[in-house]
């Protein structure tokens, strides 16, 4: 059974949280590299400053989220799934769209979930061979 703090860490897109360089640079407290995430993802002339690269994970608060009104949480959490391997319209036009954004790891991770069940694709995700 995966606990609170696990679920923290898995997208309902199929992010492996722990595993993102935006929740790694924010919990490690890392300003250099969230300085690096915000002119990569906003470019050299932004305002953004590296303190609003922030993310707990999808299921952390969504005050620190990087994403907080992302649709595809958002409708997971509506339609009361703990993930989006677990609905029956997998892969959905909000998720098509997203992995074709180059999010091609969590479109993998979804169809994983889907083939074995979330609590043993995160087994495999913490203890890699």
């Amino acid at each position: 059974m995966l606990d609170q703090k696990d679920m923290a860490l898995i997208g309902a897109c199929g992010l492996n949280c722990s595993k993102c360089s935006i929740y790694q640079a924010y919990t490690k407290k890392d300003a250099e590299a969230q300085k690096r995430i915000a002119k990569q993802i906003f470019g050299e002339r932004s305002d953004i400053k590296p303190e609003q690269i922030t993310c707990e994970g999808c299921r952390g608060s969504l005050a620190l989220h990087w994403g907080p009104d992302c649709r595809i949480l958002l409708c997971s959490t509506q339609k009361h799934v703990r993930t989006c391997s677990e609905c029956s319209q997998l892969i959905c036009r909000d998720l098509y769209d997203f992995y074709g954004e180059g999010h091609e790891k969590a479109k993998t991770n979804a169809l994983r979930q889907k083939e074995i069940g979330l609590e043993e694709w995160w087994k495999e995700q913490k203890n890699p061979e």
